[in-house]
């Protein structure tokens, strides 16, 4: 399901505005030019510019009112690009309340990324980005920038853990004729990174999560660590009476394939060790395309083989 609003950058233009909406935009505009001087007085500017363009959710309101909204945010966009260093810092500032709105949370994180690429903000936009609502950003947009942050070796966790909130979550990768469902963009968004990220958490919320679509996500990503940890959580789940019988069932499913996999003889079984093999399906997980996935198919195996541990 793709959402229709991604950012302020990307939401559609008006043809024409009302002689209203034009005297709002200006005063906007003036807040905006106030909050990028330096001093006190500007930064709560530029709070209560934020507070004023933001008190909103793009997914409940019509596509009129967002195409009116979209000109103030491209104005406050333009006036954090050209406030220099004074109006950065306030960015920062505002993405690290937490009481931002969910979508200037999401937005002002995708600003931010926008003119910086330092680790720190870096961090601190997925920070900011774990408080977004899905329901108003583009699947694909939020798929392709958590996932640069995966490969980027960061905690994606929390953000990734936001997908599961949606049985019909859906990514389309026209270029590799691919459409990734909730289960692979899961695995995408966090097996890039260090397990020690998720590993511990996706085997708890494993037990406690209640959709059937959300548990199978959760058991292809235990599954795919290879670990003993992750290989004893699946197996009590799959014995667990109080879960659902079709979560179960698919808990089974990986089981038997778990030990497919393990009688299968591979002819020319790589020499590379646990840890090596790991790293490859890590950095193989950076690849988003049909290839990878391909390639993944024998990669398991030779992990499988080596593992678990």
């Amino acid at each position: 399901m793709i959402q229709q609003i991604v950012s302020a950058s990307v939401l559609a233009i008006a043809t024409k505005a009302t002689r209203i909406a034009c005297i709002r935009r200006f005063a906007v505009v003036s807040i905006l030019m106030c909050a990028t001087v330096s001093g006190a007085s500007a930064s709560v500017s530029l709070h209560e510019s934020v507070v004023a363009l933001y008190s909103f959710s793009p997914h409940l309101i019509t596509k009129e009112e967002q195409v009116k909204r979209s000109k103030d945010l491209d104005a406050f966009w333009s006036s954090i690009k050209t406030g220099g260093a004074g109006a950065l810092a306030g960015l920062r500032e505002e993405l690290a309340r937490a009481d931002s709105s969910p979508y200037f949370s999401y937005d002002g994180a995708k600003l931010l990324l926008s003119l910086s690429k330092s680790s720190a903000d870096r961090a601190l936009a997925l920070k900011s980005i774990e408080r977004a609502d899905l329901s108003d950003i583009q699947y694909d947009d939020y798929f392709w920038t958590i996932h640069e942050f995966s490969v980027d070796g960061m905690d994606t966790t929390e953000a990734a853990f936001k997908i599961l909130g949606d049985d019909k979550f859906k990514v389309d990768v026209p270029q590799h004729a691919l459409i990734l469902d909730q289960e692979m963009s899961f695995l995408y968004l966090l097996l890039p990174t260090k397990e020690a990220y998720f590993l511990e958490r996706a085997e708890q919320r494993l037990f406690s999560e209640t959709s059937v679509v959300a548990q199978k996500s959760l058991l292809t990503l235990i599954g795919s660590t290879v670990t003993k940890s992750g290989d004893d959580a699946i197996a009590r789940f799959a014995a667990a009476p109080e879960q659902p019988e079709e979560s179960r069932n698919y808990a089974q499913k990986i089981i038997k394939t778990t030990r497919d996999m393990e009688s299968i003889a591979i002819l020319g079984l790589s020499v590379s060790s646990y840890e090596s093999l790991k790293e490859d399906q890590r950095k193989l997980f950076g690849r988003v395309s049909d290839e990878a996935l391909g390639e993944w198919e024998h990669l398991r195996l030779k992990i499988r083989h080596r593992g678990p541990r």
